[in-house]
């Protein structure tokens, strides 16, 4: 079974210094007993860099979103749909490589009130939240968890967490667990030359998806506590993975037998059964001896490209597509894909 990577929240003793944005604030008691701080600690290998691990050199912003559930004693408050994120809606949380930090500081509450968290990343000062199954915009003051409307780049990871329920002080002495998933697909292409015996020379010219979706809707199930995608908007778009400069000869991309990798996309997880769904593929094909360069295009349905794979781009699922390119016949591929799984639980930049 995947252990999920977490990020750890954790309480400070009341009246210790928690150091917030570069200063220090002291934490006078609050609301609850002892008046103890949230506070996030570092220590998580989710947001680091995908090739070596290490630390990410830039922040990233976590938006935490903590609801306030009332009880009385023995009876303490607990999850439902009609809670509202009025404790922490968007926290912008700062995770600098080493540690978390964020202002202003919140307390717990007594034991008797208990907290449910959840959170995304890369945190936007807007993002496009709906109050469940409907269009209007979901607020503070809203009943549940959000839908969230995603539009991609192709090139940013975004990530959520699960839902944490029911959460005080003695839960873990203060440690809130948030598990986060990849809520992006990733896909990596390799392109080569068929024949490198022959006498002939292939230059890469552009390699595209083309007729995607890159907005979609993403959806907490309460049944099975995990966001899926819902629904898809907007005009079908071309993602590109990689485009020569015509004005700039020295990024011409020749191709060898050898696999050689161009820039990994995350698209939009989807279907790909629509017929406007294509891979796009443009080169140019020049022999020994003979000046003329023949200009060609390939296109490719993408449910046949995918089709070992469900003819569909899963969340949480890395894909590796190798695009062989010959002179006279179509193009060939080959596709092979996992989970991202534990190693892949972190922040990928391209």
């Amino acid at each position: 079974m995947k252990k999920p990577s977490i990020i750890r929240i954790a309480a400070a003793a009341a009246g210790a210094l928690l150091i917030v944005a570069g200063c220090a604030v002291r934490l006078d008691p609050a609301e609850g007993t002892g008046g103890e701080a949230i506070g996030f600690t570092a220590g998580s290998a989710l947001l680091r860099d995908d090739a070596t691990k290490a630390p990410l050199t830039t922040p990233v912003h976590l938006g935490v979103f903590c609801y306030k559930q009332p009880g009385t004693v023995g009876s303490p408050g607990a999850w439902n749909a009609t809670r509202k994120p009025d404790y922490m809606f968007n926290l912008d949380v700062n995770f600098d490589g080493s540690s978390y930090s964020y202002s202003p500081v919140q307390y717990w509450p007594s034991p008797e009130t208990t907290l449910s968290f959840w959170a995304y990343s890369p945190r936007t000062e807007t993002p496009d939240l709906l109050v469940r199954n409907g269009s209007a915009a979901f607020t503070s003051a809203s009943s549940g968890i959000p839908d969230i409307r995603y539009t991609t780049d192709g090139h940013t990871d975004f990530m959520v967490s699960d839902l944490v329920k029911n959460q005080t002080y003695a839960t873990n002495s203060g440690l809130v667990t948030l598990p986060f998933g990849h809520a992006m697909s990733k896909v990596d292409v390799n392109v080569n030359k068929q024949d490198p015996t022959s006498k002939y020379t292939v230059t890469l010219k552009a390699v595209s998806f083309n007729g995607i979706y890159q907005t979609g809707t993403i959806r907490w199930d309460t049944s099975l506590e995990t966001w899926d995608w819902a629904s898809w908007s907007g005009l079908r778009q071309n993602l590109t993975v990689w485009e020569d400069d015509p004005d700039d000869d020295s990024d011409d991309m020749i191709l060898t037998a050898s696999n050689q990798a161009l820039p990994g996309v995350m698209p939009l997880p989807q279907s790909l059964t629509d017929a406007s769904a294509r891979l796009h593929v443009e080169f140019s094909v020049s022999y020994e001896g003979i000046l003329h360069e023949r200009l060609t295009t390939r296109e490719v349905l993408l449910s046949k490209v995918f089709e070992d794979a469900g003819a569909a781009w899963s969340k949480n699922s890395h894909y590796t597509l190798n695009i062989t390119i010959s002179p006279d016949d179509p193009i060939e591929f080959t596709v092979s894909w996992s989970d991202w799984g534990d190693v892949y639980n972190f922040h990928i930049t391209d």
